[in-house]
């Protein structure tokens, strides 16, 4: 009995973890073998059912219109699709992911500047994009520094965004402004990095 309440209760886990990122722009079949999961785990639910039943070639049509539904009737919380709440749920889960040691400092920065600009810049993931830009400008030899710093930047913000907490953005002005004045071939590109910043 407990084998199989903990099983179910892993299934919903993982169906709801599918979801989210089916909803920042995963494609439907991830959705469709997650629902099939849950369903040999007893977590059911009559959309479920349908969604579990959907042919591949129909998969990303058939989620956009079953999911909602499903996740509904199994009382799961999902942002709508593409929204930047899904955009922003994503990155929670990513950073929840990177603080289990499932991905380097660099991967989950890289992931989160993504969904920044695809969620249309919200202040929630703003300091991520400084962060990607951070690593990339040290590489380049624009600022001073050491990657090891970063990585302690980056699990600090992990934590500030799987924990909700408001912080202020990295300022990549501040970042390289000590720094020796680099060539024009580097200015351009910090001004190119300035402008990815958004509105």
């Amino acid at each position: 009995m407990i084998e199989g309440m903990s099983q179910r209760s892993d299934a919903l886990e993982d169906l709801r973890e599918a979801a989210i990122e089916w909803a920042a722009g995963g494609r439907g079949q991830l959705i469709v073998d997650a629902a099939a999961s849950a369903l040999a785990a007893d977590v059911d639910s009559p959309t479920l059912r349908m969604l579990a039943g959907t042919p591949h070639v129909s998969a990303d049509e058939e989620a956009s219109e079953l999911a909602p539904q499903a996740f509904r009737e199994l009382g799961l919380e999902i942002s709508e699709q593409l929204s930047p709440e899904a955009h922003i749920e994503a990155a929670r889960q990513q950073a929840r992911r990177f603080l289990a040691g499932q991905m380097s400092a660099r991967e989950l920065t890289g992931y989160l500047a993504g969904f920044y600009m695809a969620a249309g810049y919200p202040t929630d993931l703003q300091t991520w994009i400084g962060l990607d830009d951070y690593y990339d400008m040290l590489r380049d030899g624009v600022i001073g520094g050491s990657v090891s710093e970063i990585d302690r930047a980056v699990n600090a913000a992990a934590q500030d965004l799987v924990n909700h907490r408001k912080v202020e953005p990295v300022s990549i002005g501040s970042l390289f402004a000590a720094a020796p004045s680099p060539p024009q071939r580097l200015r351009d590109r910090v001004a190119a990095i300035f402008r990815r910043q958004g509105p």
